[in-house]
């Protein structure tokens, strides 16, 4: 029972908030004023109005409220009132007002309603107030939906108010989830129950504070119900938890703002309202009245239609607060961290375009760095040219510095002017000419290229240094804006385990939700995209994981089903688990199913393996569930599920057994803007592979590959082979066979753990995904999205799970034809063992040099290049070649001097030379090939020809570093 002191408390509230509304309708009915008011003002009037209406009834003043409803319909429609009626309406309204305020005022004094008072205006207004006794609400027939204005659900809120009070109120709403969901497990727990009457207090005022009246009203009630079971004088039920979630999603509904979903917000919202109002008057009626008449006994008598719009806000009824002592505040939501006094609010799109500026800076920092790198390499160049100077140098100045005319000179300028020829001996004066003095320079010039280099080198030092202090900025400025949008992924857990709770109900199962992890933290962005596809899997995890209770009873298993959520991080991805302790997937069920649908023949789905049927589930309109309803038998799901974790470039694994549970694992980048990937390359083009989808990269060592009926198989350790594919095959791209170790990049797949052999592994690089959009070129391809690399080129991001089976294509051929690079590793043969495919690059000429040199390792070769016959020798002396290219006409040792040279040595007779000239005669081609060349070629040569003439003695280039 309230005591005095409560009753006169409510009593306060209510004269108090009624009085100021009054007040605000005399100011605003001026009868001096013969203007009609604009419908914006006669919409607040109305809403004055009505939440008198509400209010009157919920205290059990039915004169009050029933006259109030009458000034609401009045002022509903004053829309439609001429000028020259208007000011005859205002009289009407202003005598209604004055006789509510002085029954409020009685109210206020005597705490209960004087009959009297409403006389004379009954007998002034008899037609107009016919309707008007003060009987229960409840007598009275429901209103039409239509008599609330859409402002009244929609108001028109600046975008600013709704940027930081719709955030708020999310975080409040999942507050009272939270609080819900634990109060329905531990009902006694007051901890939970003073936890949620706070967040919907606070959620209250801080709607009525913005302007928001139906979720004001709403939480509003919300909160005098959890006050009475703070109290004690209610009790929480599975009936009662039901109507507070009700009342959770249409505030969601409201928080929406979605004109499409007025319609449906009018059907549920006086029912919503008019059931928390009963709910209300119940625990009211379970009360002893006390001889006063109070909001409380009153309750008793009536039972109003529907809830109506307090003014102010009530929050002082709680016990043992003093009347009007506690304020319309903004605190935080429960559980909410405090916020500092330096504390803004940052708009998701805003975060978005900064995320995209961090996302060029490491673009444009990747480019600098190559540029950085491309200058270190022409430093070295440099160095390596400038020590060849200097051995040339040292060699001129040693034979032409100090070395005396042949001749003293002839003709006039021959003679020093002094005669020093005739006065001094060839050992006591030096002589210079000319080729002395370009010694001289040619030593200074040395000189000064090498302080030159020295400055250099020192300078790119520095500049790396900066480079690795700009990366270190950039990294940390992209992962403190990252972190501004992320959240905890227990955000959404409260809404799986309400998930959970009503398809239990639904389906006759009793099913728990156990979490873990909820406070890791995960983008905004992700999250959100990740909140139907997971609340999708947690209900089939109950419809058609979890058995009936009798079913697990008989199976020796605890009657109540578990369902386990885990989240955490693991390097740059957060991996999200999802388990169940139920039947496990019924293979049977899905093939019997693909047989019925058509997709697998009976002879071969008799043959297919458990993980391939298991893949079946992700087709559209796939479905075991023998019965179609609102929550399973469809068909629509799981393959919406991967599509949404793929966009995501994300990576979805099934584990099941059967009697024991299933488990789904989600691996996903931690944002959706810059994440690391694997850069690789396949023919002539760069492709992303994503990290989340790979699980290793290996090098096989020569005897790993086998050749299996056609297929690459790889031994991996003591017990493990997987198949292999080429990246040029699955893309179909073209390329040129190759040979020697084959990288292979072991990738979790639709179809397993499987292997993807490229040519070229680039490295790691962090990358900026950007969207293919709606481009028809890439629609239904194996592409997830592009990025840009260090040099301005678009690269593709491989989406993995499109590689082995794309939309309307049948799956992966069963049987391929082995590809080259893959069949000679297979083989095992010589040309396997191969660690270098190195190739000796012999010519005068630096521009032949650069240009063949670079075509060759474009191609994947190793070149090395001499500048000369002699130089030609001694590489070829020192190092193993597989193939020596060499020009005819070269200075100190010409072409067939060093074929001969070659051809003499035991070591080189059997290496293939190609000889590469300008001179196309027969009698020089005659000539090379008695010495024994093994293919001639004329300048210029195209870069197809001369690989092709190199492929004929060298099967294929190692990959190109890069």
């Amino acid at each position: 029972m309230a005591s005095d002191f409560d009753r006169q408390a409510l009593l306060n509230i209510f004269t108090t908030e009624a009085s100021d509304g009054l007040l605000k309708l005399a100011n605003a009915l001026d009868p001096r004023d013969g203007s009609t008011p604009t419908q914006e003002a006669l919409c607040e009037h109305f809403i004055i109005a009505h939440s008198l209406t509400g209010a009157s009834a919920l205290y059990g003043f039915t004169g009050c409220a029933s006259l109030a409803k009458i000034l609401a319909r009045i002022l509903e429609q004053a829309g439609t009132v001429s000028p020259a009626e208007w000011p005859g309406t205002v009289t009407i309204l202003r005598d209604i007002v004055t006789i509510l305020t002085a029954q409020i005022d009685n109210i206020n004094q005597k705490s209960t309603e004087d009959p009297t008072i409403f006389e004379d205006l009954k007998a002034r207004y008899t037609h107009l107030l016919r309707e008007f006794e003060p009987t229960p609400p409840s007598a009275e027939p429901a209103p039409e939906e239509a008599s609330l204005p859409d402002s009244y659900f929609r108001p028109d809120l600046e975008a600013e108010i709704l940027e930081y009070f719709v955030p708020e109120a999310q975080e409040y709403l999942e507050a009272i989830s939270s609080c819900l969901l634990r109060m329905e497990k531990d009902p006694a727990n007051t901890d939970t129950i003073h936890q949620l009457f706070r967040a919907a207090h606070t959620l209250k005022g801080s709607a009525y504070t913005v302007g928001f009246q139906a979720i004001g009203d709403l939480t509003h009630h919300l909160e005098d119900i959890m006050g009475a079971i703070r109290d004690g004088k209610m009790q929480v039920t599975a009936e009662l938890t039901d109507l507070f979630f009700h009342a959770v999603d249409e505030v969601r509904l409201l928080l929406g703002r979605d004109p499409t979903k007025l319609p449906q917000i009018r059907q549920e919202f006086s029912p919503l309202q008019q059931r928390l109002q009963q709910t209300a008057v119940g625990q009211a009626e379970k009360a002893p009245a006390p001889p006063v008449v109070t909001p409380t006994t009153a309750l008793t008598e009536t039972k109003p239609r529907r809830e109506e719009f307090p003014v102010a806000d009530p929050a002082t009824a709680e016990p043992p607060a003093p009347a009007a002592a506690e304020p319309v505040t903004l605190p935080q939501p429960v559980g909410a961290k405090e916020v500092s006094q330096g504390t803004v609010r940052v708009s998701r799109d805003r975060l978005e375009r900064l995320l995209n500026l961090v996302g060029e800076l490491v673009i444009g920092r990747g480019r600098l760095e190559q540029r950085l790198t491309v200058l270190e390499q022409l430093a070295r160049q440099v160095q390596t040219y400038k020590n060849r100077m200097l051995e040339t140098v040292r060699a001129f100045e040693q034979k032409h510095a100090f070395t005396l005319p042949a001749a003293t000179g002839t003709g006039e300028g021959s003679q020093s002017p002094l005669g020093l020829s005739a006065n001094f001996g060839a050992l006591e004066f030096d002589k210079y000419d000319d080729f002395n003095i370009l010694a001289r320079r040619m030593t200074e010039v040395s000189a000064d290229v090498s302080e030159v280099m020295a400055q250099l080198s020192t300078s790119i030092h520095k500049a790396r240094e900066d480079m690795g202090l700009i990366q270190q900025m950039t990294t940390d400025l992209r992962d403190e804006i990252a972190r501004t949008r992320m959240v905890p992924i227990g955000s959404l857990f409260t809404r799986f385990q309400k998930a959970v709770r009503e398809m239990a109900r639904t389906v006759g199962k009793d099913v728990e939700v156990v979490f873990s992890g909820d406070s890791t933290e995960v983008d905004a962005g992700v999250v959100q995209r990740l909140a139907e596809p997971l609340i999708h899997m947690m209900r089939n995890a109950v419809a058609h994981g979890i058995e009936p209770p009798a079913v697990r009873k008989a199976a020796g298993k605890p009657e109540k089903g578990t369902v386990y959520l885990h989240a955490f991080n693991q390097h740059n991805t957060i991996v999200i688990e999802i388990e169940d302790d139920g039947a496990g997937l019924n293979i049977e069920k899905i093939k019997a199913k693909a047989i019925a649908l058509g997709l697998v023949r009976p002879e071969r789905a008799a043959e297919m393996p458990s993980a391939d049927l298991i893949e079946l589930i992700y087709l559209p309109g796939f479905s075991t569930s023998e019965e179609v309803g609102d929550q399973a038998g469809r068909g629509i799901g799981m393959d919406v599920i991967r599509r949404a974790v793929t966009d995501l470039n994300g990576q979805i694994d099934i584990e099941t057994e059967p009697g024991v549970g299933t488990k789904f694992t989600l691996t996903l980048p931690l944002t959706m803007l810059i994440s690391t990937a694997l850069m690789v390359r396949a023919g002539d083009q760069q492709y992303a592979m994503p990290l989340p989808a790979i699980r290793e990269v290996i090098v096989p060592p020569p005897g790993a590959m086998n050749d299996v009926s056609g297929r690459a198989v790889l031994q991996i350790g003591e017990g493990e082979a997987l198949e292999v594919f080429p990246l040029t095959l699955l893309l179909g791209v073209e390329t040129t066979p190759r040979a020697g170790p084959v990288p292979v990049v072991v990738l979790r797949t639709p179809k397993g753990v499987v292997g993807i052999a490229v040519d070229e592994l680039l490295g790691l690089q962090e990358i900026v995904i950007k969207t293919l959009g709606s481009l028809r070129l890439f629609q239904g391809s194996c592409y997830s999205g592009a990025t840009i690399d260090p040099e301005g080129r678009v690269v593709l991001v491989v989406d993995v799970p499109s590689l082995f089976k794309r939309e309307g294509e049948k799956a992966f051929p069963e049987v391929h034809p082995l590809p080259e690079p893959l069949r000679l590793e297979a083989a095992g043969g010589p040309q396997a063992e191969q660690e270098n495919v190195g190739i000796l690059l012999v010519d005068d000429s630096l521009s032949v040099r650069k240009f063949i040199g670079r075509m060759l390792e474009a191609a994947g070769y190793k070149v090395q290049t001499a500048s000369d016959g002699e130089e030609g020798l001694r590489k070829a002396t020192a190092t193993s070649f597989q193939v020596i290219i060499a020009d005819l006409e070269m200075p100190k040792m010409n072409g067939y001097e060093l074929i001969q040279c070659l051809r003499d040595r035991p070591e080189t007779r059997s290496t293939p030379i190609i000889v590469l000239t300008t001179r196309a005669g027969e009698k020089h081609r005659q000539m090379a090939q008695s010495l024994g060349v093994s293919s001639y070629l004329t300048k210029p040569v195209e870069e197809r020809a001369l690989i092709k003439e190199i492929s004929q003695f060298v099967s294929a280039p190692t990959a190109a570093k890069p």
